[in-house]
């Protein structure tokens, strides 16, 4: 029969504590294992399944040394929930030879949002899908040495003034010559 009374364990060594049982008095939460230094410094795990890991500096993790091509140096994985990386005062660079950012659900998607400014440079930029759309509040310019458009079935221009002021002539032939190429 198992033992199912509350234990707990309290060691205060010379720079260090270790604790299990005791609840910890920030988030109420029981210890399973902890181990913190003087500086406050340390990991623990809750027998509710959390683990924290507390570092006053710089956390480096170094994997990889002895690896092999195509076997992965460092996977995190998170089976149900999502993964945050949250940086509350300075930047987050993602560096390396390639990197990729795949949604791989059919219905997946990737979301870009910054309050000021969103840059791409490449000397080659690819954009491939079935739909693009682009809405500027303010204005659109595009420059290049040379420009191409093309529309299988329909290629135009128009500025909305055109449009509003053309009499009722005017925009049945600016409908027959964008589907001219269509109707012949």
């Amino acid at each position: 029969m198992a033992d199912t009374g509350k234990k707990e364990y309290y060691e205060k060594k010379p720079g260090f504590v270790v604790k299990s049982g005791t609840v910890q008095k920030i988030s109420g939460k029981t210890i399973d294992y902890a181990v913190y230094t003087d500086h406050s410094q340390g990991f623990e795990f809750t027998q509710d399944g959390e683990h924290r890991q507390v570092t006053n500096k710089t956390s480096y993790d170094l994997s990889g040394v002895d690896g092999t091509d195509r076997v992965p140096a460092k996977i995190i994985r998170a089976v149900k929930g999502d993964i945050i990386i949250e940086c509350q005062d300075g930047e987050i660079v993602l560096r390396g030879k390639n990197i990729r950012l795949e949604a791989i659900d059919g219905s997946g998607e990737v979301t870009i949002v910054s309050g000021k400014q969103i840059s791409l440079n490449a000397p080659i930029q690819n954009l491939k899908g079935g739909v693009s759309n682009t809405v500027m509040t303010n204005s659109a310019s595009t420059g290049a040495l040379a420009t191409d458009t093309t529309g299988v079935m329909q290629n135009s221009q128009s500025s909305g003034a055109e449009e509003c002021e053309g009499s009722i002539l005017s925009k049945l032939l600016s409908l027959a010559k964008k589907f001219q190429s269509f109707l012949e």
